[in-house]
């Protein structure tokens, strides 16, 4: 266990991966209001509603190509005896269903992103004869990757002998789970322009709960030997020429096993977006919307966070009788362990505390095209932009959706293309308080041969879905010639 003990160090996680990508489909709905502010911050002035109120949402994505379980569909997940694969056993995906097993590929892209939000919601005011969109979100969210991690452990999942020399190359992974509290402010500028300009923007409160960068800044050098100890059966597997900086903070208290929330940092984070849309003065929908806008510009600092730096001696990771007859109890041990290895001094790699966690900054291109009443059709394109040096790193996605939208009912379907290599599927569906969706349905609801990929999107409103675009000019002041 001691060589997976290092490997997962160096890559946070090696199995399936969770995380959240927003539902584009639904926050290109002019309804979506508070729900799509955190992704397009101009979207809350273009709801046709006053008000609307988000009371949960949650957007649940998982997909990464290291491991797959076979045969099955994301909602079987819950009844389903899921077996590890084993080559000894003759326990493989290619025999049975419900075997989790592995793709074996060079390298392998693992990625983590959750994303709650919590009560929220946005209103409309109008100030010196000015409209102003105000909203106010909370949010938990969980997020961290690592792209392109030479694949070790390939060889024993394949069940064949490590090579005598194996070079893995540098790599960089951060992760951070924060809450934030964020106020949404949206508002029209360049009255006397043409086209209705929009700017809308997020101030976001963030705090910081847990955390952790691995950079394995040098190629470490694996090489497995037949074991000096004859009571071993596998070989030897010895790392050398590594230059690893890792630090970590946690709310979980590993003595008493439970998990204990209270903020371990605070930063600030900010949104931004322009809209430009070609609307008739007195009609709810617009012909054509344009926007541009940069997501999580921001940072947090853990000041307590803690720091060790791994560069020493050759160590031995497998047969290694202090690394695999260890109990772990938490991960300062395992590192102060690793240090008396690399050192000889288990106070050596310690090197003191702070961490600063960049957000993981995006720009997001927008466009929307009404092709008849209540129908459009939508793109999104979101890159990725680090900005500082630890910063998380979000999903490349290039995103295609049509829509029916409605006050109390809308519809959508979509296709994405994520990493610019994985093309998914989605739909969802708005039927008043009540949203459903998704961008990679087909999994979801049909069994696949190899699970690797899925996402469920829900979320809970209110909002005056009873209302409609008639009853809402009855109300208006007419401001006709007389």
């Amino acid at each position: 266990m001691g060589l997976k003990r290092f490997l997962i160090l160096c890559s946070i996680n090696v199995s399936f991966v969770v995380f959240a990508q927003n539902n584009l489909t639904f926050a290109n709905d002019r309804f979506s209001g508070i729900n799509a502010a955190v992704l397009l911050p101009t979207q809350t002035y273009l709801n046709p509603n006053p008000w609307d109120i988000n009371l949960a949402s949650a957007d649940l994505f998982f997909q990464n190509d290291y491991a797959y379980i076979s045969k099955q569909s994301f909602l079987g997940l819950s009844s389903a005896d899921i077996q590890m694969a084993s080559y000894h056993d003759n326990i493989t995906a290619d025999t049975q269903a419900n075997v989790m097993d592995f793709y074996n590929k060079n390298s392998a892209n693992l990625s983590l992103n959750s994303d709650i939000l919590g009560p929220s919601f946005s209103m409309t005011a109008n100030l010196g004869n000015k409209k102003y969109v105000f909203g106010l979100f909370s949010r938990i969210r969980a997020q961290g990757s690592l792209l392109g991690l030479d694949n070790y452990l390939r060889f024993n999942n394949m069940g064949v002998s490590q090579p005598v020399t194996f070079e893995m190359s540098p790599s960089k992974t951060t992760a951070m789970n924060w809450a934030e509290i964020g106020l949404n402010v949206a508002t029209e500028i360049f009255p006397d322009a043409e086209n209705h300009w929009i700017i809308g923007a997020n101030i976001k409160y963030e705090i910081g709960l847990d955390a952790a960068k691995i950079n394995s800044l040098e190629t470490i050098e694996l090489t497995a030997a037949e074991p000096a100890d004859p009571r071993y059966i596998n070989k030897d597997i010895i790392a050398s020429g590594y230059n690893i900086a890792s630090s970590y903070i946690t709310n979980y208290n590993f003595d008493k096993k439970q998990y204990e929330l209270k903020p371990n940092g605070s930063g600030a984070g900010l949104d931004l977006g322009i809209a430009m849309l070609d609307k008739d003065k007195n009609e709810d929908e617009y012909n054509y919307k344009l926007a541009l806008n940069i997501t999580d510009l921001g940072f947090v600092n853990f000041a307590t966070a803690r720091n060790h730096h791994f560069q020493g001696k050759p160590v031995l990771l497998q047969n290694n009788p202090d690394l695999e007859n260890t109990e772990f109890e938490n991960p300062e041990q395992y590192l102060r362990i690793l240090s008396q290895q690399a050192y000889g001094n288990a106070d050596a790699s310690f090197v003191g505390t702070g961490l600063k966690v960049g957000l993981p900054t995006a720009i997001n291109f927008n466009y929307s095209q009404r092709i008849k009443a209540n129908h459009f059709v939508n793109f999104n394109w979101i890159q990725r932009v680090p900005v500082f040096e630890n910063s998380i790193k979000r999903s490349n996605i290039i995103n295609a959706n049509y829509s029916m939208q409605k006050n109390a009912f809308a519809y959508g379907l979509s296709s994405s293309l994520v990493d610019y290599k994985s093309l998914q599927f989605g739909a969802y569906v708005r039927f008043g308080p009540l949203i459903f969706g998704s961008e990679n349905i087909l999994p979801v609801f049909l069994k696949q041969d190899r699970l690797h990929a899925a996402s469920v999107y829900l979320a809970l409103k209110i909002y005056p879905f009873w209302d409609n675009e008639m009853k809402r000019h009855r109300r208006k002041q007419c401001d006709c010639e007389k």
